[in-house]
């Protein structure tokens, strides 16, 4: 194809959204209202997945309590060890005195109820990974391998339940994902559909002067095109304000269950994944909508 028919080709498909601007514009409004609504399901079980998956690094910690008839320089050699654990990040040393000294009232002890401090030389891990919570609490419970120990404190339960409610939350997005796209590709193709069989007439009449199928086509596939593009541009800009108008109203709440968790999709990617997914489908839309329509005619 030559430079002057492409660019004939591009005029008329410009022209075809002028003369039929009504379908144009209700084809526009059914893609763009498609796509925010794809767009807006997706964007929310992503952010869902993100902040479960992060649940479980608010309990990524092991305090370990000594035996309380251990010696201090005999505790203190203990981190080296304890810090050369593959699992381990970091290592903090936490003395009696200071666990005593900051022995909260509302325990239900107070230092005046007993003459002696009770409490034993402890440390917090903290775990790289928080699903080798429990993996690291059993090593460090071996007495063969940590004689040291006298209790291992951690929250491998909690950790467990939380991963668990990750992975059913990525599962359940991922088969909402598949769900909706097929939708709404199905809801864009139905009303490309509709825009071609208003121009039957005319793409007879191109038939009946020897236009080719490819000249017919690529008018109303940059067509479709136009309307995915266009309808995820507007479909990005509704989730994008829509998101920033619920970020504030929940930066209201504070709360252990809504962590300040930023997300790794931006802006610029949300936008242009929507506008990539209206591409291809209005694209793949036009060209199934039009080989099943040629082929009628």
């Amino acid at each position: 194809m030559s430079l002057s028919s492409l660019m004939f080709l591009l005029h008329e498909g410009y022209l075809n959204i002028r003369r039929n601007g009504l379908m144009s514009l209700a084809a526009l409004g059914t893609v763009t209202v498609a796509l925010t609504v794809l767009g807006a399901s997706l964007w929310t079980a992503y952010r869902i997945s993100e902040i479960a998956q992060q649940q479980p690094q608010t309990f990524n910690s092991v305090r370990i309590f000594l035996h309380p008839e251990l010696e201090r320089d005999k505790a203190l050699s203990l981190q080296e060890r304890l810090t050369a654990l593959p699992d381990v990040r970091s290592v903090h040393f936490v003395p009696k005195e200071q666990a005593w000294a900051e022995l909260d009232p509302k325990e239900g002890l107070t230092k005046e109820d007993l003459p002696f401090n009770p409490l034993s030389d402890a440390y917090d891990l903290e775990v790289k990974d928080a699903g080798h919570v429990s993996q690291l609490a059993q090593l460090l419970r071996d007495p063969a391998q940590f004689p040291e120990m006298d209790h291992v404190s951690d929250a491998g339960e909690e950790v467990a339940i939380l991963l668990g409610f990750a992975r059913l939350v990525k599962v359940i997005g991922g088969s909402a994902a598949i769900g909706l796209f097929i939708a709404t590709f199905f809801i864009v193709q139905n009303t490309i559909r509709l825009t071609v069989f208003t121009r039957r007439r005319e793409i007879r009449i191109m038939q009946l002067v020897g236009a080719t199928s490819g000249f017919i086509r690529l008018p109303l596939l940059l067509e479709g095109l136009f309307h995915g593009v266009v309808g995820g541009l507007i479909a990005g800009g509704l989730i994008l304000l829509a998101g920033h108008e619920v970020a504030r109203v929940v930066s209201g709440f504070h709360s252990p269950l809504i962590p300040d968790v930023p997300s790794r999709l931006g802006p610029v990617e949300l936008v242009g994944g929507l506008v990539a997914i209206g591409a291809l489908v209005g694209l793949l839309g036009s060209y199934l909508s039009m080989r099943r329509f040629l082929k009628q005619l």
